[in-house]
């Protein structure tokens, strides 16, 4: 009967974990990876490296970041590992492969009929959206060191220099330097590109 308790006690703590955070960390390993499925992964690896952690989230780190310092661990280790593994499974994908869905997948069911569509909308804002984001997450990958990361915690995730000081190792003082300077790279970056006010029509 604990088993039992125990058991679902744990399946609970899971899905609270991923409904509360579960695109936040896949977002963040997205970005780290570049490939859907290795980003998958290494979330399932973070939320069973939680269920098994010793120490839980005390009240000195919220929930949020605690999952992403653990988030963090399995990427380090994956990236050591594909370091010393001459298999192919470590070697980066095509970023077309994850950036461009299967057409067939969005428009068609498993059985060949149509899938229900909401509106198209204005397809040119929306091609116009998908290209800004593609050309975000290009700009995001180019910044050096830990700029990239620091910059998606703060202004993406929205989480607080203090927990993004927790999971990064860096002081408050270099938290602001780095978000300053991954600022003004991803607004030259973008501008370059032919995006905001700056930019030549």
């Amino acid at each position: 009967m604990e088993e039992k308790w125990e058991a679902d006690r744990r399946h609970a703590a899971v899905e609270r974990w991923l409904v509360a955070h579960g695109d936040a960390l896949y977002r963040y390993a997205f970005l780290q990876l570049r490939h859907r499925e290795s980003a998958e992964d290494v979330v399932q690896e973070t939320l069973l490296g939680a269920l098994r952690s010793t120490h839980p989230p005390d009240g000195r780190a919220s929930e949020k970041t605690w999952l992403f310092a653990i988030l963090k661990h399995k990427l380090a280790d994956r990236a050591r590992a594909c370091r010393h593994s001459p298999l192919d499974q470590c070697v980066a994908p095509d970023d077309k492969d994850d950036v461009d869905a299967n057409i067939e997948d969005i428009v068609f069911r498993d059985n060949g009929r149509w899938r229900d569509q909401a509106p198209w909308g204005d397809p040119v804002r929306h091609g116009e959206a998908q290209a800004f984001w593609r050309h975000l997450s290009a700009c995001l990958q180019a910044l050096p060191g830990n700029q990239g990361e620091i910059f998606v915690l703060r202004e993406v995730e929205g989480l607080s220099l203090e927990d993004i000081c927790q999971i990064t190792g860096v002081s408050t003082t270099n938290a602001y330097v780095l978000l300053h300077r991954a600022r003004l790279a991803l607004r030259r970056c973008l501008t370059d590109a032919g995006f905001g006010p700056d930019s030549d029509p």
